[in-house]
């Protein structure tokens, strides 16, 4: 599997874990979460750093598009990881709306970097 392919099933699976913790959390009263939805969250943000890392690396294929996005998603799922950290050591029950504005702008740099990397991909397949 090329590099550009892994990329894109890291992603995916980026969004699959987020869209589990997210309905992981919905089952649970809001006062104890537990622990399965912040683990499921976890394996996300590091199979989506993993996925901006791999495309930050150079390669004999690379272009300059690809390390870009591969910048952006690493440097996103950074910021997104660290809301999250402080958000959690700071909860003090309430809602954050600046948290939850910060977090959903966050994801929609996600989202354009995975469609970027999955245009890529699709570019790679078609025939010259």
């Amino acid at each position: 599997m090329d590099r550009l392919r892994l990329a894109l099933a890291l992603l995916f699976a980026f969004i699959a874990c987020t869209g589990v913790a997210i309905f992981l959390s919905g089952l649970r009263p809001a006062g104890d979460p537990g622990v399965a939805p912040w683990a499921v969250q976890v394996v996300g943000y590091l199979c989506g750093i993993a996925a901006g890392v791999l495309l930050l690396a150079p390669a004999g294929n690379s272009d300059a598009r690809d390390r870009r996005t591969g910048g952006l998603l690493t440097a996103a799922l950074v910021a997104l990881v660290l809301l999250d950290a402080a958000t959690t050591a700071t909860d003090s029950g309430g809602a954050d709306i600046g948290a939850g504005l910060a977090r959903l702008v966050l994801l929609v740099v996600i989202a354009v970097g995975t469609v970027r990397v999955a245009r890529a991909v699709a570019a790679e397949r078609r025939p010259r």
